[in-house]
């Protein structure tokens, strides 16, 4: 099967992994975009889906271990089992998502978790497969494979009944809370600037903190090139852009606050319902819109143009909306010197300065 994917070109995929893209749960991903409302409040060409996303981060992840094999001098070959599970890890980190993306987390307040809810979806999906590879990875060992999977996906090597035996480094690939640099950034940024149009091809130009990483000599980390550290912080910044210019425009967030009042006035058990629920297929962008089309409110998420920016209210009218938000600066958000494990040459690590000042989002809208 080849895909063609805006990002990356032309993606090759495997039968075994063409088996759990064509599952259904994997398949609800093509009815949940990426960046939720965003098409709808403030930029009409952001329609990518998380199943887009998925598949590049499978892709990133392919390219981030060729890279690492590669660069490194590290003589523990990584076992093919491994190899797949890290690989489909990638692919199933956001299959727990709920409609809208993000903005259902917010929707639901705490009590929903994506990547919780994505291991239920790791173990219905791998129930019904037939393949050899995705039963191995199952049943072998004690099911060492899917436990890999979950493990990383939570970033949880505790979650393990067996040691790594030298390769914990791949706990840095898909999410990886040590550092914050992980396949799963490294796709999302690519994959929304091609849509938002935000950001040079000068400010995307960090695929080389990955494309030059290796493997720590005691296994258990991935190190940097000391020459690309400042790219590290330009990552950083292109995140920080993207929130700034897309993610949390205020007319988003008001969006999302809107989103938040109707579904909790009219369909509140749509906030209990999970992956282990028969309701979850069903629980997608579009068919949420139509179940809470309803509601008074719900034609402001139709219709953008009828959002008129005006000055602060008292927060009583319901046609009037105010968001007031701090977004951390991206020297803020980039982890400490210290969190990078750095090889190479010291001479050839740059400064820079990092921008620690927190930007204030605010901004209130009359519906008419």
């Amino acid at each position: 099967m080849l895909i063609e994917d805006e990002v990356h070109g032309v993606i090759e995929i495997p039968s075994h992994i063409e088996e759990i893209l064509n599952h259904e749960i994997f398949q609800r991903l093509k009815r949940v975009k990426q960046t939720g409302l965003l098409s709808l409040a403030v930029n009409p060409a952001s329609t990518q889906t998380r199943y887009e996303h998925c598949i590049g981060t499978y892709k990133s992840a392919q390219d981030l271990l060729t890279a690492l094999k590669r660069n490194s001098n590290y003589e523990r070959e990584l076992p093919e089992w491994c190899r797949q599970s890290v690989e489909i890890a990638a692919l199933l980190h956001d299959v727990g998502h709920g409609p809208f993306s993000h903005y259902w987390e917010q929707v639901c307040g705490k009590s929903f978790d994506h990547e919780q809810n994505g291991l239920v979806c790791v173990d219905k999906i791998f129930a019904d497969m037939k393949s050899e590879i995705l039963r191995s990875l199952r049943d072998d060992n004690n099911g060492r494979g899917v436990q890999l999977i979950k493990a990383l996906i939570l970033d949880k090597s505790e979650l393990l009944t067996y040691p790594m035996m030298g390769h914990g480094y791949l706990f840095d690939i898909i999410h990886n809370s040590r550092s914050g640099l992980d396949v799963d950034k490294w796709d999302y940024l690519r994959r929304d600037n091609k849509r938002l149009k935000l950001l040079s091809d000068e400010d995307m130009q960090f695929d080389d903190v990955f494309l030059k990483a290796r493997i720590a000599p005691d296994g258990q980390r991935i190190e940097y090139r000391y020459d690309d550290f400042h790219l590290i912080y330009k990552l950083y910044m292109a995140r920080w852009r993207l929130h700034i210019g897309a993610y949390q425009q205020p007319k988003a967030l008001a969006f999302d606050y809107i989103l938040c009042k109707i579904v909790r006035r009219c369909k509140p058990h749509l906030l209990d319902v999970r992956a282990d629920s028969k309701e979850w297929l069903d629980l997608y962008d579009d068919h949420v819109l139509q179940l809470i089309d309803c509601d008074p409110l719900t034609v402001y998420l139709r219709s953008p143009e009828r959002w008129i920016e005006s000055a602060p209210c008292d927060g009583n009218n319901e046609e009037c909306v105010c968001v007031l938000r701090k977004k951390t600066a991206p020297g803020v958000d980039m982890h400490s010197d210290e969190s990078y494990p750095l090889y190479g040459d010291p001479s050839k690590k740059r400064s820079f300065d990092r921008l620690t000042t927190p930007t204030t989002i605010s901004a209130c809208y009359t519906l008419q």
